[in-house]
């Protein structure tokens, strides 16, 4: 790498220690983390993530969540993924480096490919939550696993198994970026090499020998079955339909929070695709663009086989990241190729850059944290004032889905944006006892306690349950209604 080379990694290593300073001094939960911080102490043999093969994330989580007590000491976990983060940057600006010499690609590309990944939605949500604080290492992995292939051939198969493992044994998705530079490859030549089916062999065969040692595990060891997330599916045409309706356009909003089920969203999808299509159309002879459209549809099914070979249908956003990726990468070198001729295309992708800093900083502090932090702060004070020795029993009323969006005016997308942690069934419980535990000091208390989780006021209403002096009601819509 050249001298210009570390210091625009010094800058992209800038953002997101700009955008996700307030983790510093913040104090809140987000939905899992607290069921993980109440269940995974000493001692404990809870293991949230063994059924889902994901057999190093419960090591990782169990060895973390182990040394702290209180959701304050949250922000440690979240600061381990952040530097997680910072480590991994260059390992990334390099292989798109290589890729991009080699494939003759555009020069801007490494820069603007690491830009968008510390500005994208994947990457905040492994560093604000900290229930995917794996993210970086399963990512990270994938993504050498495919650059040893690329770079060594042969040579590369080894670690490639290594490396790949490694990335499926913390989260599968992960290692679907093992394609990113041999979709760059494809990109760049607008055709299929014979020498690419190799790497697509060593991509199966890593799947297929996570498979076996996940099978025999399970069986062998845990003596337990998966569950969804790691089930085989049993409805192909479903899951295609999904993919088209749901993931694919997940994928095109790039960095921006969009409701799942936005009309807008879509349509904005279909235009994007549309005009990539065109531009490509452009550019290339008509046999060769169907081949090309082809391949670049099926590199990203590829990419995303992990979600779409188990039976849940479900597309985060923290399943994305190579997916993003590698849309990113295409419409990106669509159009700097389209408009590479223009003496404005610096400062059109200056703009777009700013752009994408801007969202991931509105994403984080506003769409995210703000209504995480009000909500733990709301909580906590309620129960800090009302909670007395001697209540046994606490009702606890969920929010509703819109609480947030209709509070703070924001989107919100799947589980990840623009939700209250109280309106999931499982959170209540669990932030209730820790808590208690955190204002008294006392777990066997908290332990003890008797929960009863409503969906809304009418249901609590309907239970017939009284008030008492010996029970606390915590009506979670209407304390953060204030």
């Amino acid at each position: 790498m050249e001298k210009n080379d570390y210091f625009r990694i010094g800058f992209l290593m800038l953002i997101p220690i700009v955008v996700f300073s307030p983790l510093f001094y913040t104090s809140y939960f987000y939905t899992d983390e607290v069921l993980q911080l109440w269940l995974y102490r000493k001692g404990s043999d809870f293991a949230m993530f063994v059924p889902q093969g994901r057999f190093l994330t419960d090591r990782l989580f169990r060895s973390l969540y182990s040394h702290i007590d209180t959701i304050r000491q949250l922000k440690l976990l979240r600061l381990f993924s952040l530097a997680g983060w910072l480590i991994c940057l260059p390992v990334w600006y390099s292989v798109f480096s290589r890729v991009t010499r080699d494939e003759g690609l555009p020069p801007q590309l490494p820069f603007f490919s690491v830009l968008f990944l510390v500005c994208s939605l994947p990457f905040s949500i492994s560093i604000q939550w900290a229930a995917c604080m794996e993210l970086f290492i399963a990512n990270t992995c994938g993504l050498l696993a495919g650059y040893f292939v690329y770079r060594y051939g042969r040579r590369g198969w080894l670690p490639a198994l290594l490396f790949g493992l490694t990335s499926l044994f913390f989260y599968q998705n992960g290692f679907g970026c093992y394609l990113l530079p041999f979709f760059l490859q494809i990109v760049a030549r607008q055709k299929f090499d014979r020498k690419m089916l190799a790497p697509l062999v060593v991509y199966f065969a890593v799947y297929l020998i996570y498979f076996l040692l996940v099978k025999g595990m399970m069986q062998m060891v845990f003596h337990s079955s998966v569950t969804d997330r790691a089930a085989l599916l049993d409805n192909p045409v479903k899951k295609v339909a999904y993919l088209f309706a749901k993931t694919f356009p997940q994928a095109l909003y790039f960095n921006a929070v969009v409701y799942e089920r936005s009309v807008a969203g879509r349509i904005s999808f279909g235009l994007i695709v549309a005009g990539c299509l065109w531009l490509n159309y452009r550019a290339v002879k008509k046999r060769a663009f169907v081949v090309y459209a082809l391949l670049i549809f099926g590199c990203l099914v590829l990419i995303y086989l992990p979600s779409m070979v188990i039976h849940e249908n479900y597309a985060s956003n923290r399943t994305l990241l190579g997916l993003d990726m590698a849309v990113f990468f295409w419409v990106f070198i669509t159009l700097v190729r389209s408009l590479g001729k223009l003496r404005l295309l610096s400062t059109l992708l200056t703009v777009a850059g700013c752009l994408l800093v801007l969202t991931s900083l509105n994403n984080f502090r506003t769409i995210f944290l703000r209504p995480a932090a009000d909500e733990c702060s709301s909580i906590k004070t309620y129960i800090d004032q009302n909670y007395k020795p001697g209540i046994t029993s606490i009702d606890y009323i969920r929010t509703a889905e819109d609480q947030v969006r209709n509070k703070y005016g924001v989107q919100s997308s799947w589980d990840e944006y623009g939700m209250s942690s109280s309106y999931f069934a499982w959170v209540p419980e669990f932030l209730t006892r820790q808590l208690v535990f955190e204002l008294t000091n006392n777990r066997t208390a908290a332990e003890k306690l008797t929960i009863r989780v409503w969906a809304d006021r009418p249901a609590f209403l309907a239970s017939g349950h009284p008030v008492t002096e010996g029970s606390l009601l915590i009506d979670a819509p209407e304390i953060l209604r204030k």
